[in-house]
């Protein structure tokens, strides 16, 4: 099922499958979000709980004992959200566990993904419920895929993502999608702030992860019209950047994330790993990320 939100002259649609932001238009209908080519990536903008990518060999340990997680989480096109309320501009849904659930995530929880639409930008909040007695794990993220070009006789090469602040230039190295094996830093990332995009340089790399920033927004800008659209996430630590290699595909992921994957020679234990919050039972906690566009 997919919900349209409105808000003055911006729509916006949330599937129910997996709560991903499906479409974004602004005051001249220019479609924002990356629309899911299956023979490029067929996602338009996931969301990610209760990892933020890549568990050590697939499996993370749990109150003592190995589990098996996918790669992001549980929630890629998961049919199992409800909307629990909506209005003309927002959408609340609601991922709850379940038997299934608990056999890869053994706790109880409520996950809600909440989108508000404003002029111009919407928000993407994650509310998490602890139900239960014990601390409640988790990391949580976005993954929302961006049209790149974003205008008409602009290419994917026109556009920078410009940091809030000053920054190494330092990812990650996340091996095939992996664990983090070390880090390298960035030949081409200049000014402290500024990151060309070139798919070149994306298929030399599964992605850019840029871990313990200062910043906590970034802006994708074509440099020569100064438009684009700025991704925000106060209380999000790392970010990826990453389109599907050898494809030079028109879309470009921004990813704000309250999380890290694997790193080789972890412990393995879902309490260990770097961000996560421990949620102690019945409290809530909340993250989330804005979208603004000016296209």
């Amino acid at each position: 099922m997919n919900m349209t939100l409105n808000y003055g002259h911006s729509t916006a649609v949330i599937s129910t499958l997996g709560a991903q932001l499906i479409s974004l238009k602004g005051k001249n209908g220019r479609e924002v979000m990356w629309q899911a080519d299956p023979d490029v990536w067929p996602e338009h903008a996931p969301v990610l709980f209760p990892i933020c990518g890549a568990p050590l060999d697939g499996r993370i340990i749990m109150k003592g004992k190995d589990y098996p997680m996918p790669k992001h989480g549980l929630t890629r096109v998961n049919p199992n959200f409800e909307i629990v309320s909506n209005g003309p501009d927002y959408v609340d849904l609601l991922f709850v566990d379940t038997p299934s659930t608990r056999k890869l995530y053994p706790y109880a929880f409520r996950f809600h993904v909440i989108y508000e639409l404003y002029e111009q930008g919407i928000r993407t909040t994650f509310l998490v419920e602890n139900p239960g007695p014990e601390e409640l794990p988790f990391c949580a993220g976005g993954h929302p895929a961006f049209n790149c070009p974003m205008e008409e006789g602009a290419v994917f090469d026109d556009y920078d993502i410009i940091f809030e602040k000053e920054e190494s230039g330092c990812i990650a190295r996340t091996p095939g999608g992996g664990a983090i094996d070390g880090e390298e830093k960035l030949p081409f990332f200049h000014d402290g702030r500024i990151l060309p995009l070139n798919h070149r340089e994306i298929d030399l790399r599964d992605s850019w992860l840029f871990d313990g920033l200062n910043s906590r927004s970034v802006r994708l800008e074509n440099r020569k019209t100064g438009r684009g659209l700025s991704v925000r996430f106060p209380k999000m630590e790392a970010l990826a950047i990453w389109s599907m290699k050898d494809k030079a595909a028109d879309y470009i992921c921004i990813e704000p994330w309250h999380g890290i994957p694997a790193r080789a020679g972890e412990s393995g234990r879902m309490e260990d790993k770097p961000y996560v919050t421990l949620l102690r039972g019945g409290e809530i906690s909340t993250l989330w990320y804005d979208i603004e566009w000016d296209l």
